[in-house]
């Protein structure tokens, strides 16, 4: 999730090492760095969801505190296997995937509303969220130098 548009951080729970698949954990990049710089052809999109400045401000305090305490964080590997099958839900304190820790900021704030709870989402459930436009479809690299 990027709160400052395409210039600035997004954050995710990922990769630790950009060439790496694990470990994995709470992270912060900027698009041109670490791993978009690494893979430069992988296919993306960006969407843009609006809130309202209350909505905004939720989520920007629960990303920031989540960063000041990031060792309590960690990667939810067993419910990325439990979303992918939709089997079960593995969610554990402090533990993420991305798109549960995107759903989860969404759901929580009241910004949106998913199709299934957010330990079994997954990256398409954004897509066909209301009021969601989507401002870009490319390549990483190309982000990066759009977003620059």
């Amino acid at each position: 999730i990027g709160l400052q548009g395409p210039p600035g951080p997004v954050y995710s729970f990922a990769r630790k090492d950009p060439r790496m698949m694990l470990p994995a954990r709470r992270i912060q990049e900027r698009m041109g760095k670490r791993f978009f710089a690494l893979h430069p052809q992988i296919p993306c999109r960006l969407y843009e969801l609006q809130v309202s400045e209350h909505t905004y401000r939720a989520i920007c305090r629960r990303v920031e505190a989540m960063y000041e305490e990031k060792e309590l964080y960690h990667y939810n590997l067993l419910g990325t296997v439990a979303a992918f099958f939709q089997v079960g839900s593995w969610k554990r304190s402090h533990h993420y995937f991305c798109s549960q820790f995107v759903a989860e900021l969404l759901v929580d704030s009241g910004a949106a509303e998913l199709p299934r709870p957010p330990a079994l989402s997954r990256p398409e459930d954004f897509r066909t969220m209301a009021k969601v436009q989507q401002v870009f479809q490319g390549r990483v690299g190309t982000l990066a130098r759009w977003a620059a």
